[in-house]
């Protein structure tokens, strides 16, 4: 019996320990290299800041840290970086950089970003305009459960 604690002992300890470097997530790890004000170096840190920027309406810093996070592959940090980028806010106004981002977004897996890419399509205001296109777009959204792309194709509300 004695011997069966000191293997579940030793198994606790070995499962408890830090994983090396070189294990670590990589895109926390990136995250750490690239911004030290990023709580923690991780994508959730990153996130958060993101947001606490954006609500004391530093808007320049929000970019960044929805840059980093986007590039981490968080998709709705994406499509909020994209509608930063749409309406200039911390950075310049770009509507194919905005586009970009809503796809990016879209393709990632978030529904709010194949909803705003959709709408760039049906509009021609950030990318050709294109009926077919925004419907399967709106579609992808509506599906992924975003009541505003179903709204807009004629569905429940």
């Amino acid at each position: 019996m004695r011997r069966v604690w000191v293997l579940a002992l030793l198994s606790v300890v070995a499962c408890s320990e830090k994983k090396p470097p070189q294990q670590e997530d990589k895109a926390a790890a990136a995250l750490a290299s690239k911004d030290e004000k990023c709580p923690s170096g991780t994508v959730q840190g990153c996130l958060d800041a993101a947001a606490e920027a954006e609500r004391k309406g530093d808007m320049a810093r929000a970019a960044e840290q929805y840059t980093r996070v986007c590039d981490a592959g968080v998709a709705r940090a994406c499509n909020v970086l994209g509608s930063l980028v749409w309406q200039g806010r911390g950075v310049s106004a770009d509507p194919a950089r905005a586009f970009s981002l809503y796809m990016r977004a879209c393709d990632g897996g978030d529904p709010a970003g194949c909803f705003s890419a959709g709408i760039c399509h049906r509009t021609g205001a950030c990318a050709e305009k294109n009926d077919a296109e925004a419907t399967k777009l709106l579609q992808r959204a509506c599906d992924g459960g975003d009541k505003r792309a179903c709204a807009n194709l004629g569905g429940p509300k």
